[in-house]
């Protein structure tokens, strides 16, 4: 075993040395693990994509294949996030895992018959990503998108057993369906998994407002998308204001014509929770605050005046406030 140990070492460094890495932090990471344990990460986030793939380079946290693999880039952003939470003699397991599980996942995917949409439908999901991580990320000239929300996309996923993974615009193509059709199908699959919903009562400037949400780690964020069906009650006449700031958690406040500016208090107390929520979790998804009416989403502007947001109500919601008075 000694003898083997300056051959493995030596294999090791060859391996790493072929391939152009850099080991500067991806912006915003800086404070999630040292500047050495993130060259330890990168190094056996290495050996365990090599097992199945060949890299060309990786710079700021973004592993760049060779071209005519199963993947285009590897992001280790998340992976990143969740070894920060782990104890350090754990992450050389917790990387290899989560590597295989891509690869294993990619596998599945392979032997499932893209001409067989049939054999297709109870995998098909829907997720919400920051339009700028799919940007960074290879863009979207391969997926297939809607924009539900400003400033993100929804993408059309499969939900293997492992792993999500994004359906890809040849395989959609096989299809010979509409963009809207098998969103459709996606997000009745979505609205049958189990979530938890909940209510609290919330004291602003003494003005007591009611506060729901939904909870679920993988979906939450895709159930908001069908408000109406997964939780009506948390629609009022006028509609509901909601923020989504990562994928498990959707907050939300009714607005209703015996408490129109609910709404308001809700996004000036809301706004750094909002934020905290976003800025703390692996998979973010927005900052801002839309107003969900008749099942679409209308971002809600927001104007800073010494430490203070003022509310720009949408037009249609003023317009429908004003047709009451």
């Amino acid at each position: 075993m000694k003898q083997l140990l300056p051959v493995l070492l030596l294999v090791t460094s060859f391996m790493l040395c072929a391939q152009k890495i850099d080991y500067s932090f991806p912006e915003g990471y800086e404070n999630e693990i040292s500047k050495k344990d993130y060259k330890h990460l990168v190094n056996q986030s290495v050996e365990a994509i090599s097992e199945n793939y060949k890299i060309t380079s990786i710079q700021k946290g973004v592993v760049q294949l060779e071209e005519g693999q199963d993947y285009t880039v590897v992001n280790l952003h998340n992976l990143i996030v969740q070894c920060s939470k782990l104890e350090k003699n754990k992450w050389a397991e917790f990387i290899q895992s989560h590597f295989s599980s891509m690869y294993e996942s990619m596998e599945k995917q392979k032997q499932l018959d893209p001409n067989n949409f049939e054999s297709l439908v109870d995998y098909i999901s829907i997720r919400i990503y920051q339009e700028a991580y799919i940007t960074q990320n290879g863009g979207t000239d391969n997926l297939v998108v809607k924009r539900d929300l400003e400033g993100t996309l929804s993408l059309l996923m499969l939900d293997l057993p492992s792993t999500f993974t994004p359906i890809q615009k040849e395989m959609f193509d096989l299809w010979n369906k509409t963009v809207d059709e098998v969103f459709e199908i996606g997000q009745r699959n979505v609205n049958k998994q189990e979530f938890i919903k909940a209510t609290e009562s919330i004291d602003i400037n003494g003005q007591k407002i009611a506060i729901h949400f939904i909870e679920n780690e993988d979906y939450g964020a895709s159930l908001a998308l069908d408000l109406a069906t997964n939780a009506p009650e948390f629609v009022g006449e006028w509609g509901s204001v909601v923020a989504i700031p990562n994928k498990g958690i959707v907050n939300i406040c009714k607005v209703s014509r015996d408490k129109p500016l609910d709404f308001m208090l809700f996004i000036q107390s809301f706004k750094p929770v909002v934020e905290q929520f976003h800025n703390q979790h692996p998979q973010p998804v927005s900052t801002d605050f839309y107003w969900y009416y008749n099942g679409a989403f209308t971002k809600i502007n927001l104007v800073e005046n010494n430490g203070q947001w003022n509310v720009i109500s949408p037009m249609g919601l003023t317009e429908l406030m004003t047709e009451q008075e």
